[in-house]
């Protein structure tokens, strides 16, 4: 058992209450050229985090609207170009990079220091069941890199 699977029982976490897991990575743009966003969606590794979380067996990862992210991507077709035999977290983090606007899966933000210079922030917000973090064998893995936040009765609770 991990860390974060004892933190959840010492908060008496239910199995079907959800763990909420943040992350945020920056890249330095010119935001005056039209690609800026693609490139900070390549320099950052948030495509590839959120991609890790989907490619994980036995854990069902919800967008901020509630939806299945894995069955969205599927139902949308984006998959079904895989090569079975391929890197799936690999190809997931191309598609969510690919389609980050049509999936809305992914904030962007930029901030602009200058006329041309500026900061781009892209973030995922997820979110997974208690139960399917306490049903992983390395759950510590799972949520490594990312802020966890969860629900108590004192108010949300950032587990760092």
């Amino acid at each position: 058992m991990g860390d974060i699977v004892n933190t959840l029982q010492e908060l008496n976490v239910a199995d079907d209450n959800f763990v909420y897991l943040n992350y945020v990575d920056r890249a330095s743009v010119w935001h005056i050229t039209d690609d800026h966003v693609e490139s900070a969606l390549s320099e950052t590794s948030t495509a590839d985090i959120l991609a890790g979380a989907l490619a994980t067996p036995g854990v069902t990862v919800l967008s901020r609207y509630d939806e299945d992210i894995l069955v969205n991507i599927r139902d949308n077709g984006l998959l079904e170009d895989y090569d079975r035999d391929g890197d799936f977290e690999g190809y997931l983090a191309g598609v969510i990079r690919e389609e980050a606007y049509e999936l809305d899966l992914l904030s962007i933000s930029v901030e602009r220091h200058d006329h041309k210079r500026g900061t781009c922030e892209v973030a995922s917000n997820i979110k997974v069941t208690a139960a399917d973090l306490r049903g992983l064998d390395y759950p510590d893995a799972f949520v490594s890199g990312w802020e966890v936040a969860v629900q108590t009765a004192a108010g949300t609770l950032t587990l760092s």
